[in-house]
């Protein structure tokens, strides 16, 4: 099968990571292109035909439009997949200059409304709660999928480590998180993996509550599973999410994990790993947590158990399924 992926590149967070990760493990298989920024270079295998194209402007312009069907059609898919709103109107209005009406099919990562994402043939929600936010013509759930990844022991430990992953976006909650910190009754260590844009927000919050010396943002690194192993307790402060990668990667690596009460976080970690989005509850669940250790890793070993239903192959099989339903 020939499978073309497009993205819209932001930068390398959940949605990248999806793409890269599917496209990786389809190749081993099947012919995979990737049409996208030539950012995303450094996390492709070689077996991916990589294709630099700027989703961010000209979308209505039919020069690039024209540009674009040409490309297709030079590549020849049995399916287009895409995974933002942004190039899914993009590939459909490039259609027009198409001899061959390739099937779309549109992965919806996030839980908030795109009218224009009805122009997919076929959605994929990655869980039940994006689901909803899903209108394409028919609409299937396939859950995220990580591949497994080998772990490194850290040294010099001698704190009780937490970890946070993810976009520094407002709605991923670092700034509650870090609040609630500043009150819990017990020493620790935060270590926040990511970049993005609340970057210098952050930094000035941690500075304000004299937290310097226990609060670090990492950065983007290539191993967060390492930091997540490495840690006593991983935390999901998020506001919003379809299925977070965290979460998941979470399941396959962490120790102890608690996250918000938001998307199918309850349905998937049960009641007592789940807490409210405010700084009270962040405060009672992190004192609970450190308190009562032994309990929380009992908890979140019963969900640790069921890990295979996150993983890559899993994903990897039910998408192919999805792409043979719209080749005619």
């Amino acid at each position: 099968m020939i499978i073309l992926h497009t993205l819209h590149w932001v930068q390398f967070a959940g949605t990248e990571k999806v793409c890269v990760d599917l496209c990786n493990e389809l190749s081993k298989e099947h012919t995979v292109y990737l049409l996208t920024n030539d950012k995303i270079k450094p996390y492709i295998n070689e077996s991916v035909n990589f294709i630099n194209l700027d989703f961010e402007k000209n979308r209505h312009n039919p020069f690039f439009l024209y540009k674009v069907a040409k490309i297709v059609e030079k590549i020849n898919p049995d399916v287009i997949h895409i995974h933002n709103t942004k190039e899914l109107e993009i590939m459909y209005n490039a259609r027009l200059f198409m001899k061959k009406k390739v099937p779309i099919i549109g992965s919806r990562h996030n839980p908030v409304v795109k009218k224009k994402f009805s122009l997919a043939d076929l959605g994929v929600a990655v869980s039940e709660e994006t689901r909803i936010y899903t209108n394409a013509k028919r609409n299937i759930t396939i859950l995220n999928g990580i591949p497994f990844k080998e772990v490194r022991e850290f040294e010099n430990k001698n704190k009780f480590t937490i970890v946070g992953v993810g976009r520094l976006a407002q709605v991923k909650g670092f700034h509650t998180l870090i609040n609630a910190l500043s009150k819990v009754n017990f020493d620790f260590k935060l270590n926040i993996v990511g970049e993005g844009e609340q970057k210098e927000e952050l930094l000035n919050l941690i500075k304000s509550l004299k937290l310097e010396n226990k609060i670090e943002l990492v950065g983007f690194v290539r191993n967060v599973q390492d930091y997540i192993y490495n840690s006593d307790l991983q935390i999901i402060s998020s506001s919003e999410e379809g299925l977070s990668l965290a979460l998941i990667e979470g399941i396959f690596y962490a120790r102890v994990l608690v996250a918000t009460d938001i998307a199918n976080h309850k349905e998937i970690l049960g009641e007592e790993l789940v807490f409210d989005n405010r700084v009270d509850a962040f405060v009672n669940k992190l004192n609970d947590v450190y308190e009562d250790y032994k309990k929380y890793e009992k908890l979140f070993g019963k969900v640790k158990e069921t890990k295979e239903e996150y993983s890559i192959e899993k994903m990897v099989k039910q998408y192919v399924e999805a792409y043979k339903s719209l080749i005619k």
